[in-house]
This record gives structure tokens, C-alpha cells and sequence, in this order.
């Protein structure tokens, strides 16, 4: 069955080869769908993920391909998230491999998901043992993997963004869904880069090899009163670090 995603990544690559050119008028919602042979839903699913991309834009006669910006490099990306802007840009798709809670009481297969590092509790501190938001997903780049990222929410901040524990791509930015939940943020993102060898799940999730050199990208966001409200990890690959200037 075809997916939204796989006619948001099929118009994608249509746009990138200027088969649609900037301008141009997309097909309507029916005639995607009968193009697919999907539902007028899923039709429609497909045209906002595009926007969410920054590949369309709506008006009232319909929509068309919007002119955008070149590709982002990595370091590019973490800046604009440490900022607050989105992290998905033109021709990137997120994938999310895990949503939900993470604790010793949730049940589940995954031990990442049973077992929470104490890091995470120390960070946004929680005491021991209490359930947290995890969210892990990897963003592609057309069809290349470019980065990793898990990160944790208290459960304070869920009841205010119940989507985090939806497997689904938050289109703003979880940091515009936060902020439009009513969360004021202090000071800017803690960052820190550590330079250090994949492990086993990092390696299966990108596709490369255990103990291949990557780059950590670890943060920490406080509302205006200095409660945590999400702690990040973010591993890019080998061929990725060069963008950086660190």
C-alpha cells in the first residue's frame, strides 16, 4: 500500500529533478489520488508533508513548488535547532523508530526503552525510576542517512504535548509545539560535542559499523524558571562531522 511518504518522496524527487519546476502548479488532492490510487487523505497527508518540507506552498487556487533553500549541513541543522527553528528542511524526511514511555515500568522488549540512563534522570531532574518521554528517530537526506536522535521529556511537559508519544514527525519542531503549549523558554540550548566511537544500536539504526567514529551533539532545554524540559542526543556519521567547525 502507498504511503503519504512515499508520494511526498516521489514528488520530492520529482522537484529536485525539475521535473515539477518552481511555480509550477501541483495536481489537486483527486487527481493525486487517483494518480496513487489512494484515499483523498492520504492525498492530502502527502501535499502537508511536502509543505512541512519547504517544497510547496498553499494559496487559494491551489498549490504550487515554492523556491527553496540549498540543503543544510549538519552543523547548519543543529544550529537552527538550538535556535528553536525546525530541523527538517527541503528534501529531508525524519523516520521515527521509537515514541512512547521509557522506565522500568513500561512494558517492552527494548531494553533502551526499560532501562533509562541515570544521566537522564540527573539531567532533567527526576528522581529514579519514574517513566519519561523518549523519542528516537533519523533524518534522511533524500535517501542518505545523515544523523540520530534520541531525546527525553518529563512527564510534566507530555501532558502539555501529548504528540510527543505519537510516532509521527512533529512538523513545527518540538520546539515550537512546546512553545505554542504555553512552555517559556530561559536561556538558550546547553550544548556540548563530544567526539566518540558508535555503539552496537547506533551502528544498526545508521548503517555503519560499530565503534566508527561520530559526533554527539547533547543539549539541554530549560523553560524560564530553569525546570528541564527536554534533554537531546543527536549522533551524526563519520562523513558528516567535516561540516562542522569544532
Amino acid at each position: 500500500m502507498t504511503s503519504y511518504r512515499d508520494i511526498a518522496d516521489l514528488m520530492a524527487e520529482e522537484i529536485l529533478q525539475q521535473e515539477l519546476e518552481q511555480g509550477s502548479k501541483l495536481p489537486s488532492v483527486r487527481d493525486l489520488a487517483a494518480r496513487y490510487e489512494v484515499s483523498a487523505k492520504t492525498a492530502h497527508a502527502a501535499i502537508r508533508e511536502l509543505q512541512a518540507r519547504g517544497l510547496v506552498r498553499s494559496y487559494r487556487g491551489g498549490t504550487i513548488v515554492s523556491p527553496f533553500q540549498s540543503i543544510p549541513t549538519p552543523a547548519e541543522r543543529l544550529e537552527r535547532t538550538l535556535v528553536g527553528a525546525g530541523a527538517l528542511r527541503p528534501m529531508e524526511r525524519a523516520q521515527i523508530t521509537y515514541a512512547g514511555w521509557a522506565g522500568p515500568d513500561v512494558e517492552s522488549d527494548d531494553w533502551h526503552v526499560k532501562h533509562v540512563h541515570q544521566d537522564v534522570y540527573d539531567v532533567l531532574k527526576l528522581p529514579e525510576n519514574v517513566s519519561v518521554a523518549r523519542r528516537e528517530y533519523v533524518i534522511y537526506q533524500r535517501k542518505r542517512l545523515i544523523s540520530l536522535t534520541v531525546s527525553w521529556h518529563p512527564p510534566h511537559i507530555v501532558e502539555l504535548v501529548p504528540g510527543l508519544l505519537v510516532a509521527e514527525p512533529i512538523m513545527q519542531g518540538t520546539v515550537a509545539a512546546l512553545r505554542e503549549a504555553g512552555v517559556e523558554f530561559g536561556s538558550g540550548a546547553q550544548t556540548h560535542l563530544t567526539a566518540r566511537r558508535a555503539s552496537e544500536r547506533e551502528a544498526r539504526l545508521m548503517g555503519t559499523e560499530a565503534d566508527d567514529p561520530v559526533l554527539a551533539a547533547v543539549s539541554l532545554r530549560e523553560d524560564a524558571e530553569g525546570r528541564p524540559v527536554e534533554y537531546v542526543e543527536t549522533v551524526y556519521r563519520e562523513m558528516e562531522i567535516l561540516s562542522f567547525n569544532v
